[in-house]
């Protein structure tokens, strides 16, 4: 089934077991502060382009501040966009917006993955599952690579808003903290925390 058939937390509890629960991801979080560039960069986007569709924001709002990410870690970090994460296992398919690998090389995607990003045009809401089974074929990738972890990082952001959820033992911890793109400085410290929390796979 591709990833986007899963349209409802409903679908995603039928077909692959995985329930939900909303609770505070992050406790404490590291503010980073952003380069000039990103500020400048984002700034350009609101002030000259048209945001108005999911490619848009993606290509504006999303890819600067992942690019910024990479940036800031360039030894232990992967940046892929639209990549193929099939899992016959689970009979998954389907193409993902972004991945973050702990491998700093991009030719090919290795293991382990890290986290997962959903870009959407409207309410983040419609992406949760979508990005939910993207992150449970990632535990199956790392898995089949000889890395066995048990959870997996995603995001979900239509590039203004950004919502962090968790995937562990078939549970899908959706972070009751939203965050919007005035809060630069806390959307990299998350993505810090992840990385982090992340690394003892790599």
């Amino acid at each position: 089934m591709a990833f986007s058939d899963y349209t409802t937390l409903q679908k995603l509890n039928c077909e692959l077991g995985i329930t939900h629960k909303r609770q505070k991801l992050f406790t404490q979080i590291n503010r980073i502060v952003p380069s000039t560039k990103l500020l400048e960069d984002l700034q350009e986007a609101r002030d000259y382009y048209s945001l108005t569709t999911e490619k848009a924001k993606s290509e504006f709002l999303i890819t600067p501040m992942l690019r910024e990410i990479r940036r800031t870690h360039l030894d232990s970090v992967g940046i892929f966009s639209g990549v193929n994460l099939d899992s016959p296992i689970a009979g998954l398919s389907g193409f993902c917006d972004f991945i973050l690998s702990h491998r700093p090389e991009t030719v090919e995607l290795t293991a382990p993955i890290c986290c997962l990003v959903e870009a959407k045009n409207r309410t983040l809401e419609e992406g949760f599952a979508q990005c939910a089974a993207e992150m449970y074929a990632a535990i199956l990738f790392n898995e089949s690579s000889g890395k066995l972890h048990q959870f997996m990082y995603g995001c979900v952001t239509n590039g203004y808003d950004w919502n962090f959820l968790r995937l562990e033992n078939q549970v899908l911890q959706i972070d009751t903290e939203r965050f919007f793109l005035n809060q630069v400085e806390e959307i990299l410290g998350v993505f810090q925390i992840i990385i982090e929390n992340s690394s003892n796979v790599a």
